[in-house]
């Protein structure tokens, strides 16, 4: 069974760049683009990993990373946070919820980020 990646985006074209990329590399994926709404999908989705950026209507992705690790059934869900903001506060309130990376757009491609999903997924599969 196909692994699935929740991504939440609220920019249009950049998300349709993911999508097509971790569809080409057979994942399931499915994208919400209102932080308000971002938790309860996520709960609802329950997804393998979750691409999530900060800036978004409604909330940011470090409020939603920190809701979600609040309970005990995603306090280990593998997060990749990916976002156009590197300032180090960011970075640090990231990496100290349990992010397992801080990816920022203008550095990464589309192809990039999947082969970094990718290897975050082998590594969550072997351990469990």
């Amino acid at each position: 069974m196909a692994k699935k990646i929740c991504i939440v985006e609220d920019d249009t074209h950049l998300l349709e760049n993911y999508v097509t990329e971790l569809e080409l590399l057979k994942y399931k994926v499915v994208t919400v683009s209102d932080g308000g709404k971002a938790v309860a999908f996520i709960k609802k989705e329950n997804p393998d990993l979750v691409l999530l950026d900060i800036m978004l209507p409604n909330t940011n992705g470090i409020d939603i990373l920190e809701e979600l690790r609040q309970d005990s059934k995603f306090q280990d869900l593998p997060v990749v946070m990916l976002t156009n903001y590197g300032d180090e506060d960011n970075i640090r309130k990231s990496l100290d919820l349990g992010a397992l990376d801080y990816l920022k757009k203008y550095n990464v491609t589309p192809s990039d980020v999947g082969q970094r999903l990718e290897k975050y997924l082998k590594s969550a599969h072997e351990r469990e």
